[in-house]
């Protein structure tokens, strides 16, 4: 009689102490599960932006090399736009990432703002040919240095972060519809067989 008795105490406390567990097993689950929501959608969003800049960072050198061999570019003048060979050359580039992220459905993500610095002038002053007018995207011109070369050009395509990646941590606070993807490549100018010295 003694043993059925402290079996039945010793049951009692056994399903006591898995109750617990089970308790704690799902506490442990419900503080755990944001953490790993958060670090599971950053994994997905930053994955988005590196393998998307990737492309961007093509989408420049193609429309740099573009504009190194584009004749008449030394007679272009600050403000004037992009040549349009160079800009077909980025949306081109760039046509091949058909994403949905944005608000028009089905589209391909186009660059805000490209900006063309070159210094074939006869001045050999450097110039600042901009195509787009998109505030957010290209606030304020970055101040133009010469790189180590005697003539170049310089391209910067300026893509809008939410046009190449979900915005899925704008509920926990960080969102990436006004931050800028850019991508800057700077060529040599080639000059073209009628304009080279003999």
């Amino acid at each position: 009689m003694w043993r059925n008795h402290n079996k039945t105490r010793l049951s009692s406390s056994a399903k006591l102490a898995g109750r617990r567990r089970r308790g704690a097993v799902v506490l442990e689950l419900i503080l755990v599960t944001p953490i790993w929501l958060i670090f599971l959608l950053a994994i997905i969003e930053f994955g988005e932006v590196y393998a998307n800049r990737q492309q961007v960072a093509l989408a420049s050198r193609v429309g740099a090399e573009a504009a190194s061999e584009t004749p008449g570019l030394a007679s272009t003048v600050d403000g004037d736009p992009v040549p349009a060979n160079v800009l077909e050359k980025i949306h081109q580039q760039l046509g091949g990432l058909a994403i949905d992220y944005c608000d028009v459905p089905n589209s391909s993500i186009q660059p805000c703002a490209v900006v063309l610095e070159h210094n074939l002038s006869s001045s050999g002053t450097v110039v600042r040919l901009v195509s787009g007018d998109d505030k957010i995207c290209y606030p304020h011109p970055d101040p133009a240095t010469r790189p180590d070369m005697r003539r170049f050009v310089r391209l910067t395509v300026y893509v809008r972060m939410d046009q190449v990646t979900p915005n899925l941590l704008k509920v926990f606070g960080f969102d990436v519809s006004e931050r800028v993807l850019q991508h800057t490549t700077t060529f040599r100018h080639e000059l073209p067989p009628s304009e080279s010295i003999l």
